[in-house]
Order: structure tokens, then sequence, then C-alpha cells
């Protein structure tokens, strides 16, 4: 008596296989809903939503060419394909736009965050975009404090406003590099606070003397590359939690992240400037390749209780790898 085996059939592997390429996709595209997207190689990967969409579209395509031989590889192609739609249309929606500005009104507060590259950034266009923007609060990470003093005398020639310059230096003492924070007379008397302080994070914060108007934050956080991963894993919440904590918060600057990164994909209170207005898709950095391919890593936070973006702006600078990024915020009340 012979035993006979029973082959698996075809179509339930199929299905199986189907089904694991499937989760794959999910993973790569989405890795934030799965706990993975502080973690490498997803760290990385998941700020660049378009390449990625676009990859796994151009992977969808192979397998369906190769389809054309193997049929069953026809079911796995679709299912990537879905995946990979279903991405784009969601960093779309997200907003791929340079966006515009709304004419500001009584009570607006214009802010400007630009990752000025070792002080590198053409001096008379950051002090250009300020005048231009009317930006009352300016963050300017990678520069130095002579750098800084000097966009603020630019801007005063140009406009006659006077802008009080705050700064943080490197926390290690490395280099005369830090993040400035820029603020408007009109805004009132701000004093500088020390709420980072130990902090890796290069984040200069201020309040008004008076007590009445928004402190203020600008922010540089560490990069999540090997050996500053811990570090950053910090860094970001801990900006995130100081716009909650303050009640009228803002916060603008290169926060080396994404909404979709855990540091800041879950903002509490605080919202997220692009997101809200059309821009959140938008690359900051690197500016050498198409925005719209790039990472979105500079941030405009804010209380939401207290404020609410009625328009965002990408800007290109020249001398800098990052875009600025130029935010108008109205009270709520």
């Amino acid at each position: 008596m012979h035993r006979t085996t029973q082959r698996p059939r075809r179509p339930a592997v199929t299905a199986a296989v189907t089904a694991g390429v499937a989760a794959g996709a999910v993973v790569v595209a989405a890795p934030q809903w799965f706990g993975l997207a502080g973690t490498p190689p997803f760290v990385w990967a998941v700020p660049f939503r378009v390449p990625l969409g676009l990859g796994l579209a151009a992977l969808a395509g192979a397998a369906g060419l190769a389809g054309l031989r193997w049929r069953r590889a026809l079911p796995a192609a679709a299912a990537v394909a879905v995946v990979a739609a279903a991405s784009l249309t969601a960093t779309a929606h997200r907003g791929l736009s340079a966006g515009d500005l709304p004419p500001a009104l009584d009570g607006d507060v214009t802010v400007l965050a630009s990752n000025v590259l070792h002080a590198r950034a053409d001096r008379d266009a950051v002090a250009a975009l300020v005048v231009g923007a009317g930006a009352q609060v300016v963050s300017l990470p990678e520069a130095t404090r002579a750098y800084a003093e000097d966009v603020a005398a630019r801007v005063r020639a140009a406009s006659g406003r006077d802008l009080q310059v705050f700064f943080t230096g490197d926390r290690g003492g490395r280099s005369e590099e830090g993040t400035a924070l820029l603020v408007a007379a009109e805004l009132g008397e701000y004093r500088q606070t020390d709420d980072f302080a130990g902090s890796a994070t290069a984040v200069t914060t201020a309040v008004p003397v008076s007590g009445d108007g928004p402190p203020l934050a600008a922010v540089h956080t560490t990069a999540p590359v090997p050996g500053n991963m811990g570090e950053w894993s910090r860094d970001v919440p801990a900006v995130r939690e100081w716009c909650a904590a303050h009640p009228g918060a803002l916060a603008a600057g290169d926060f080396n992240a994404t909404v979709d990164h855990p540091g800041l994909g879950a903002a509490g209170g605080c919202v997220d400037a692009g997101a809200a207005t059309g821009t959140g898709a938008r690359g900051t950095w690197p500016s050498d390749v198409p925005a719209v391919l790039g990472a979105t890593i500079d941030h405009a936070l804010a209380d939401g209780s207290a404020w609410r973006a009625v328009g965002t702006s990408v800007r290109d600078v020249p001398g800098t790898d990052h875009r600025a990024l130029v935010s108008r915020w109205r009270p709520t009340a």
C-alpha cells in the first residue's frame, strides 16, 4: 500500500506569497504604523516619501512584466501597485506645493526658519526674505552670532526694523556655530531662557519680559546618524514637549525629522504649519534635488489652542542646502 502526498494547491501558495509581499510593501511605505520609523534603516528612508512611492511603483511594474510569463506574480504586482498608489496619494494630500502666504492681519505672527549651512547662506538673500515676508520671528540654525547680528543689521538698513538677537552655541564648544533666534521689536522686549541646558540640542528659547507674548524657540536637533541615534531620539520629542508645555508657544527650525518619525508623529497640542496649510510634503532638504523628492525636515510648530496656521511658503536660499520655511500664524481668539 502506497501513501500519496498531497501537494499544496497553487492558489493557496499564490495567496500566501501575495499577502507576504503586500505586508512587506506596507512596512516599507509606512514603517511608522509598526513603530519602526525611528529605527535603521527606516529612519533614513521614511523622509523620502515620493522616491519610496516611485520605487514601489517601479517594483510593481517589474513584477507585472514578470507576470506576463509567470502569471502567479500578477497578484503580488497588483498588491505592491496598490500600496505605492496609496502612499503617493497620501503624500500628495499632505501638500507638495511651494505654498503661499495670505495678507497679514493685526495680531498675526510670521515666522521664518532657514538653516544657513555653517553661516554660508547668502546674507543679503536671508535679510531680503525677512523683510519681504515681514517675519517677526527668525530661526537660523547653523549660524554664528556674528552672522545673525549681520543679518539683523541688513534688515535694519533695508526696512528700519530692529531685531533682537539671541544665540545658543554648540554645547560641546567645538565651533562658533549654533542656533540664532531673531525677534522683531514690535513683539516687545524678550529675554533668553535656558530651557535646554545640558541638552545636545542647539535650541534657543526666549520669552517676553512683560509676560505678554508667545514663548519662542529656534530649533536645531541632532541628526539621526550612526552614533547620534540616542541623542536624536531624545532631542526631537523634547522640543515637541517644550511646545506643548508652553501656552502660546511658537517653535521653528531644522528638526532633522519628519512628521512620520516618532518624535513629531504625535505633536500633542502643537500643530505643524506645513501639514495644516498644504506644504507638508514639500522637501526642505537637500535643496539641490527637486523639492518633491526631498525630505520635509524643517518645520514650524505652534500651540494649537492659541494659534492656527493660515499659510506657509517654502523658499530657495542661495548658499545653503536647506530651503527656508515661512509660516504665518493667526490667533485663534
